[in-house]
């Protein structure tokens, strides 16, 4: 009977398309890929992968073989995915990815009472705000802000992320409060170029009947690609900015800042997506660790 280590190394070289990228998803050494592969070919009596110097692709014979195993292999992970369900702790090693300024902010409390309540999970986190490989890196999930997520994965909607146009009340010690959007760019404006582009703030009026939408030009006294970094700059006076809630709501409450024009909503609409890749099953950590964000963020959010 076929050695089933041997028909997961040979798929991982057929997703990936390489022997060195299917090393590092599988944790193993390339010689140890190579040699599954050998030997899994002189089993069979045939080739499965073309290889030259410069590319790595199926034969016919491998193409069939490949299907066979992939399905084969998705049976095997469903079932112990299935026991692994019935255990009362999961367990394993977790490997996220998050965007690092939403992270720093709302996630902390959420991930350690998760961790505290599945004590045999072991976490690997890494804070990113760049979208990557989730194969190539072996990321179990991915958390996101986004519009739409990307395509050729799956995505849970996790919680909608709201944006605010605000200023400190040192910056309106002395100045009256803008009552129109077409009084925003009289004031200093400080632009996250993440949320808008650099000199055009979009909104939408909802009065119950069609929303209206607004093109607003401004011409940003500060430009900026980080969050953390623009809201100290509106709270120390410097000017007005496009500030997401979940970083100004303690400052709100506070009253260090001020929500302009709260009947408009800025555009485009964000939301977080749990983001992994298509399968047949949810793994029970990673399911456990989308209800514990999820329910986390509506607490405290």
């Amino acid at each position: 009977m076929i050695d089933l280590q041997r028909m997961v190394a040979f798929v991982a070289v057929a997703d990936h398309g390489s022997f060195s990228i299917a090393a590092a998803r599988l944790e193993v050494s390339n010689s140890h890929v190579s040699k599954q592969v050998s030997a899994l070919e002189r089993e069979l009596r045939v080739k499965l992968l073309q290889r030259t110097t410069r590319s790595l692709s199926l034969t016919e014979a491998g193409e069939v073989f490949y299907r066979r195993c992939k399905a084969i292999l998705s049976e095997v992970a469903e079932a112990e995915q299935e026991v692994l369900r019935r255990q009362d702790s999961p367990q394993g090693t977790l490997r996220v990815t998050a965007s690092a300024n939403f992270t720093n902010v709302c996630l902390p409390d959420i991930v350690c009472n998760f961790m505290r309540q599945h004590p045999d999970i072991k976490l690997e986190l890494t804070l990113s705000d760049q979208f990557v490989d989730l194969a190539e890196r072996s990321i179990d999930v991915a958390l996101r802000i986004a519009t739409t997520p990307p395509e050729n994965v799956h995505a849970r909607m996790l919680h909608r992320i709201g944006w605010s146009v605000v200023g400190s009340a040192e910056y309106f010690a002395t100045r009256r409060q803008p009552q129109t959007l077409a009084e925003l760019p009289d004031y200093e404006c400080l632009a996250d170029n993440v949320m808008s582009t650099k000199d055009v703030w979009r909104f939408e009026e909802s009065d119950g009947k069609q929303p209206q939408r607004h093109e607003i030009r401004v011409t940003p006294h500060i430009n900026c690609n980080n969050s953390i970094w623009l809201r100290e700059c509106v709270l120390r006076g410097m000017g007005i900015g496009l500030l997401p809630d979940y970083m100004i709501g303690a400052d709100l409450a506070q009253g260090k800042l001020i929500k302009l024009l709260p009947q408009y909503e800025p555009l485009p609409q964000r939301r977080l997506y749990g983001i992994y890749l298509p399968n047949r099953y949810l793994s029970s950590k990673v399911r456990l660790f989308l209800d514990a964000v999820e329910q986390g963020l509506k607490r405290a959010v």
